[in-house]
């Protein structure tokens, strides 16, 4: 029952700190899919939890919206030149592919007329088309029939080579020849979204003789998501530093809280590189930047710039409509189905802000405007107070009935 008293305190405490801000998105032009770019003060203020996000139209209806991580990559075709086709009956179709620029290739893409027939195929490379090197020997190719297109296409891997001349021969011991129509390598291009750049806070660096370390303390107003890290160092003009980045916590350790040093990344500082690093993805609104210095002379570092990953969210709006995003921490994870309506996820979408985001004062809030009876709050001490009532009763019928017995 004592257990059961004390979570009321916790509850009150978890309600007293739940944290609501509002911002506006800005209207669109168009009817559909758009993207909204969370920017480092909405990650910040959502703790950097998308679940307390919600979207709101002018008649306060909820708007769904899912995850979206950006246009992953991009795809391209380049056509190569088919320069021969020749058939011996009953024994081999080949065909001869002119990789004129002696490109670094392992695959190619082969466009087929539809047939129902199987084959079997050697491929070989060249640099004069007289002496021919074996790349692949009897492999097969199926499923060469399409219902929806007169043709298929069909992706050839090989080991990765330069010659200028690449041979496909395809057995036709036991059935006729097979049509090649084109010949093209297509390739994925994957994306690195540029991250954004955080301002608005500060660093404090001391050196320790002693420990032979300098250390960097960063600070945020609010607790922030760092992704990325550099450094612009003024001298020396030669220096190789192990550094590591360093947060401060506590832990609740056999019913005792204590602090402790979590390492959440470690790299080195080279006068022969750019110092510019992908970490570990942290957020925290202080953290410690150590380096060691060993024997040598303390770096100067001009400038400490901190990363951050663009994240969005796509969403289904309309123009001349009035959106507004709520950010409340004590909301759960929303249910939508956006997510499995069959939305191209590698694709660009039109891209759309949040703007006068604010933090709500606890008077300002629907909730608080209630009678304290009508809260969630007060729902819930009366369930816990229910609980410890029936628990003290039960238990004291317990102890009579022993007695008795």
């Amino acid at each position: 029952m004592k257990k059961l008293i004390s979570l009321i305190p916790i509850l009150i405490a978890s309600f007293s700190l739940a944290q609501t801000y509002q911002g506006k998105i800005n209207k669109v032009s168009e009817n559909g899919l758009h993207q909204i770019l969370l920017t480092p003060e909405v990650r910040s203020a959502s703790q950097n939890n998308i679940d307390f996000l919600r979207i709101f139209d002018s008649k306060n209806n909820e708007v769904p919206y899912v995850f979206y991580e950006g246009k992953s990559s991009n795809s391209s075709s380049k056509n190569f030149t088919i320069i021969s086709k020749s058939a011996v009956p009953n024994v081999a179709t080949s065909i001869i592919i002119s990789n004129e620029n002696a490109l670094n290739i392992d695959h190619l893409t082969l466009k087929i007329a539809n047939t129902d027939v199987e084959k079997k195929y050697n491929i070989s490379g060249s640099n004069d088309q007289k002496e021919w090197f074996g790349l692949v020997i009897n492999q097969k190719v199926i499923g060469l029939n399409d219902a929806g297109e007169n043709f298929v296409e069909r992706d050839f891997t090989f080991p990765l080579n330069n010659y200028k001349f690449l041979k496909f021969d395809f057995i036709d011991k036991n059935s006729l020849p097979i049509n090649i129509l084109e010949a093209s390598l297509e390739e994925n291009h994957s994306i690195n979204q540029s991250k954004t750049e955080l301002q608005n806070f500060t660093q404090k660096i001391e050196t320790n003789k002693k420990l032979k370390q300098t250390r960097i303390t960063i600070t945020f107003p609010n607790s922030q998501v760092i992704d990325g890290i550099s450094f612009e160092i003024s001298s020396p003009s030669y220096y190789l530093r192990d550094a590591r980045i360093l947060i401060n916590k506590t832990r609740v350790y056999k019913k005792s809280t204590e602090n402790y040093v979590e390492n959440i990344s470690a790299f080195q500082l080279n006068s022969k590189s750019k110092n510019r690093f992908d970490v570990q993805s942290f957020f925290a609104k202080e953290f410690i930047i150590e380096i060691d210095n060993q024997d040598n002379p303390a770096l100067e570092i001009k400038k400490t710039n901190l990363f951050q990953s663009p994240v969005s969210i796509l969403t289904d709006l309309k123009p001349n409509e009035n959106y507004t995003l709520k950010i409340d921490s004590t909301w759960s994870a929303p249910q939508y189905d956006l997510a499995n309506s069959g939305i191209d996820f590698n694709q660009n979408y039109p891209v759309t802000t949040i703007s006068n985001l604010e933090k709500l004062e606890q008077a300002k809030s629907k909730e608080a405007e209630k009678n304290f009876w009508q809260t969630p709050l007060f729902m819930w001490i009366c369930i816990v107070l229910a609980v410890a009532i029936i628990g003290y009763f039960a238990v004291g019928l317990v102890k009579d009935i022993n007695k008795e017995s």
